[in-house]
C-alpha cells in the first residue's frame, strides 16, 4: 500500500517518513543544503503482519507543486501533515483540494510537533482540522497527535497503517488488465542502463515483459524489477517498484509523466473528455491551463462542452499540446500557471475525444450518460463499467463503434472483452483497421436500408444502371465509413440481394430503359468491343466501324457510361464492365506476386500487353476507382479493395461479416 504526504511546507512530512522508515527521503544535495524538500522522496517499511508500506514524500512549498500533484497521482492513501503550532497553512488547504479532485478516500491526518503545544491547543487545532476536512473525501480521517523527534504518538499511528496495509491487501483487485506503469524518475545506472521508478496502476509486471513507452511508443522489454530495495520477479498492481529496462531507450529520452504500457493499450490521444469540477471563486478562461494526468504535465486548453447544473459537473474537452496516455476514470488536476493556482480537477470520460462534432447534442448526451451512469473503468464489477459505456456508446453512434479504441479506453483485455460482448451481443464487423461494433439488430436495418434506397434510385432513375458504391453508401441512413462500406455490401452481393455491374449496384433485374435505337446502337457497339481484348478501339475508331459522326459516336458512349452499360475508364477509351474487372484483375495478380506488394507501370503494361500510354490511363483510372493508390512511384492495392477483391472480380464472398461472442 502506498502513502503520499501532503501538506504545508515546514510542517515535518519528511521527518515523520524517517521516524516511520528510519529512511531520509531528502536525495538532493540541495535539499539537505536548504532543509527544504523540492522534489519526490520515497521510502518504505514492513509491517509486522508482513505486508509492505511504500511512502511518497511530496514537496509542501507552492513553487514545486507540480512535483507534489506527481508524487500523490498514484497512491492509495494518503497522510495529511499539519503542524499542531501552526495549524492549517494556505498549502494544507491546496494540498486537500488536489486531494479531494483526485478523489482520495483512504488517509490520516498527522498533527506533528504535538510535544511542542498543551492539550489545549491540540483540542482547538484538531476541531479546526474536522471542520476543513467535512465536505471532503477525507471526512472521517483519524488525526494522529505525534512527534517525529520525540517519537510521541507512533505507536497508534503505525498500528493504524499496519491494518490499513492488511485491508488493503485483502481488496487488492485480481482484475485482469492491461499493464499500465506510471513513471516518476528515470536514470541511468553504470553498467545496467536505464532504470525507471513509478507505480504500477493495472495489470502485472514480469521479468522480460514487452512493453512500450507512451507517449513516444518506444519498444522495450523488462530487464529487472526491484521492490522495496530487494530484486523480483514479478508484481501486481499497486505496487511501487524500480524497472531496468532494455531497448532502445535511455534517461534522456524516457521521463516523468511517461508510461510503461501493454501494446495493444498504446494509444497516444490529445484530446480528452473529462468532467470537470472548479474550485469555489475560479473560472475558466481561453488562455492555457496546465493539465496533471498521473505524473505528466501538458499545457491545454479548455473547451466546454456543457456547463453543468447543480451537482452535475461540467463536460469540458482538453486540447492537449502533447499527447498523453489516458484511460477511462483517469483522474486529472487542473492550474493556471499565470495565478500558479489550482482551479479545479475531474476524471477522464473519453480519452479520445472527438474532433469533429465534439459540441454536438448527439455527443454531449453520450458523455453525460457516460459520466453520471459512473460507466468508468474504476467499477464495482468487472464488466458493468466496460458494458455500461460500450452500451451506451452503441446507441448513439449507429455507424459503428471502434471496439479495439474501446479496449484501450477501458483497460480491457481481450478475455473482458469478449465478456462485455457476449452480454450485448453486437454485431462486430471485422475491418483492416479493426472490429467496428453495432448495436443488435442496426446492421441488419442497414442492410435493408441498402435494399429500401436502392429500389428508390431505381424509380427515381430508371434509365441509369445504378449508383456507385460511394454514392451508394452516402444516401440518407446508410452514411458509413469506407471500411465497412464494402463489408455491408459483401453478404447482399452473396446472397443475390443486389448485383454490380462494373462498379454500379442494381437490383437483380434492373436494366436501364433504352429506345429500340440505343439498344441497336448498344448492341452493336458490344460487338466491336468484345473481339478487341483489353485494348478497345479509340472514339474515332469506333465511330468510322460504325459509320458515325466521332461527336455523335462520343455523346453516345458518354451516356451508355452513365447508364453504367460501359465504362469510360480515359475520355477517349470506352470498356466494358466486364473488362474493367480484367483491368482490375491483372493489378491484383500483380501485387499479390510481388514481395513487397507493390508493382510500377512497366510491370503493368508488360503484363497487360496494352502499350504505355492506356496504361497510364488504366492505372489513373483504377486509383480514382479506389482499387490501387499511387504511392512513391509505385501503386499498391487499397486496404479496403484488397478485402472485396473477390466480389470485385464478380465471385462472391461467403466472408461478409463475422459476430464474435
Amino acid at each position: 500500500m502506498i502513502f503520499a504526504t501532503a501538506g504545508h511546507v515546514d510542517h515535518g512530512k519528511t521527518t515523520l517518513i524517517h521516524a516511520l522508515t528510519g529512511q531520509d527521503t531528502d536525495r538532493l544535495a540541495e535539499e539537505k543544503r536548504r532543509g527544504l524538500t523540492i522534489d519526490l522522496g520515497f521510502a518504505w517499511s514492513r509491517t509486522e503482519s508482513g505486508h509492505w508500506l511504500g511512502f511518497v514524500d511530496v514537496p509542501g512549498h507552492e513553487k514545486f507543486i507540480r512535483n507534489m500533484v506527481a508524487g500523490v497521482a498514484a497512491v492509495d492513501a494518503v497522510m495529511l501533515v499539519i503542524a499542531a503550532d501552526d495549524g492549517p497553512m494556505p498549502q494544507t488547504r491546496e494540498h486537500l483540494a488536489i486531494l479531494d479532485l483526485l478523489g482520495v478516500e483512504t488517509g490520516l491526518v498527522a498533527l506533528t510537533r504535538a510535544d511542542r503545544v498543551g492539550a489545549s491547543r491540540l483540542a482547538e487545532v484538531t476541531e479546526e482540522i474536522r471542520e476543513l476536512l467535512a465536505d471532503t473525501g477525507l471526512a472521517t480521517a483519524p488525526v494522529f497527535p505525534v512527534s517525529g523527534l520525540t517519537g510521541e504518538g507512533l505507536p497508534p499511528l503505525k498500528a493504524w497503517l499496519a491494518e490499513q496495509a492488511i485491508v488493503d491487501h485483502q481488496k487488492a483487485s485480481s482484475l485482469a488488465a492491461g499493464t499500465r506503469f506510471v513513471v516518476d524518475r528515470s536514470f541511468s545506472v553504470p553498467g545496467r542502463g536505464c532504470v525507471v521508478t513509478g507505480t504500477l496502476i493495472a495489470g502485472t509486471l514480469s521479468r522480460e515483459d514487452a512493453l512500450r513507452v507512451a507517449p513516444t511508443g518506444h519498444p522495450i522489454r523488462v530487464r529487472g524489477l526491484e521492490a522495496h530495495g530487494e530484486t523480483v520477479e514479478n508484481l501486481g498492481a499497486g505496487q511501487r517498484c524500480a524497472i531496468n529496462l532494455a531497448g532502445n531507450v535511455s534517461a534522456d529520452n524516457i521521463h516523468r509523466g511517461d508510461w510503461l504500457v501493454t501494446p495493444w493499450l498504446h494509444r497516444p490521444t490529445d484530446r480528452l473528455d473529462v468532467g470537470l469540477a472548479l474550485l469555489p471563486e475560479t473560472r475558466l478562461h481561453r488562455g492555457t491551463f496546465q493539465a496533471h494526468l498521473g505524473a505528466a504535465v501538458r499545457s491545454a486548453r479548455v473547451v466546454v462542452l456543457d456547463e453543468g447544473q447543480g451537482d452535475r459537473p461540467m463536460l469540458a474537452q482538453l486540447m492537449l499540446e502533447q499527447p498523453v496516455q489516458a484511460c477511462v476514470g483517469d483522474r486529472l488536476i487542473l492550474r493556471d500557471p499565470a495565478l500558479n493556482r489550482t482551479i479545479g480537477g475531474g476524471e477522464v470520460v473519453d480519452p479520445f475525444g472527438e474532433g469533429r462534432g465534439r459540441s454536438a447534442e448527439k455527443r454531449v448526451q453520450l458523455l453525460r450518460i457516460l459520466l453520471e451512469s459512473r460507466a468508468f473503468a474504476t467499477v464495482h464489477s468487472e464488466t458493468d463499467g466496460p458494458r455500461a459505456r460500450l452500451q451506451a456508446s452503441l446507441e448513439a453512434y449507429p455507424e459503428g463503434v471502434d471496439v479495439d479504441r474501446l479496449a484501450a479506453a477501458e483497460n480491457l483485455p481481450q478475455e473482458r472483452l469478449e465478456t462485455v460482448l457476449a452480454d450485448l451481443e453486437p454485431v462486430i464487423v471485422q475491418t483492416a483497421t479493426g472490429p467496428v461494433g453495432f448495436a443488435p439488430g442496426r446492421w441488419a436495418a442497414l442492410q435493408t436500408r441498402v435494399l429500401e434506397q436502392l429500389d428508390q434510385w431505381h424509380q427515381n432513375h430508371p434509365d441509369q444502371i445504378g449508383p456507385t458504391e460511394p454514392e451508394l453508401t452516402r444516401l440518407p441512413g446508410i452514411r458509413l465509413q469506407q471500411e465497412l462500406r464494402h463489408e455491408l455490401l459483401h453478404p447482399l452481393l452473396a446472397t443475390g440481394a443486389i448485383a454490380r455491374n462494373g462498379f454500379r449496384f442494381h437490383r437483380p433485374g434492373h436494366q436501364p430503359e433504352l429506345t429500340e435505337a440505343d439498344q441497336r446502337l448498344l448492341g452493336q457497339v458490344m460487338a466491336e468491343l468484345e473481339g478487341t481484348g483489353l485494348k478497345p478501339p479509340i472514339v474515332g475508331e469506333m465511330a468510322e466501324a460504325l459509320g458515325l459522326e466521332r461527336e455523335s459516336m462520343l455523346t453516345f458512349l458518354e451516356r451508355m457510361h452513365r447508364l453504367g452499360f460501359l465504362v469510360a475508364v480515359a475520355p477517349n477509351r470506352f470498356y466494358r464492365p466486364e473488362t474493367v474487372t480484367e483491368l482490375a484483375a491483372i493489378a491484383v495478380e500483380l501485387a499479390e506476386s510481388s514481395p513487397t506488394g507493390a508493382f510500377d507501370a512497366r510491370a503493368y503494361r508488360d503484363r497487360s500487353g496494352i502499350g504505355r500510354r492506356l496504361t497510364v490511363s488504366v492505372l489513373e483510372y483504377l486509383d480514382r476507382a479506389g482499387v490501387t493508390a499511387f504511392i512513391n512511384e509505385e501503386r499498391r492495392l487499397q486496404p479496403a479493395y484488397r478485402r472485396r477483391v473477390a466480389v470485385t472480380l464478380s465471385t462472391p464472398s461467403e466472408k461478409g461479416y463475422t459476430a464474435r461472442p
